[in-house]
C-alpha cells in the first residue's frame, strides 16, 4: 500500500511540476517520476486485481521508460 501512495504522489508531483511550468513534459525529470510511480501504481491494480488501472498504468509506465531511452530526435 505503501508503494501505491508513493507512486500517487510521484505522478502528481510530476503533473502539479508540468502545469506549472516548473518542468517540461519531455524532461527526464518529468519521465522518471511518471515511469517509476506508474509502475508502483500498476503493481497495486495487479495485486487488488484492477485490471483495466493495470492496464493503463502499465501503458502509461512503458511510454514514459521508452521515452526515457528513446528521446526524440531533434529536427
Amino acid at each position: 500500500m505503501i508503494g501505491a501512495y508513493v507512486g500517487m504522489l510521484m505522478v502528481l508531483a510530476a503533473f502539479a511540476a508540468e502545469t506549472r511550468g516548473i518542468v517540461s513534459s519531455r524532461s527526464i525529470t518529468y519521465l522518471v517520476l511518471m515511469a517509476i510511480g506508474e509502475a508502483l501504481l500498476t503493481v497495486r491494480a495487479y495485486v487488488t486485481g484492477e485490471w483495466p488501472f493495470a492496464i493503463l498504468g502499465g501503458i502509461w509506465a512503458a511510454f514514459a521508460a521508452y521515452s526515457i531511452m528513446k528521446p526524440p530526435s531533434e529536427q
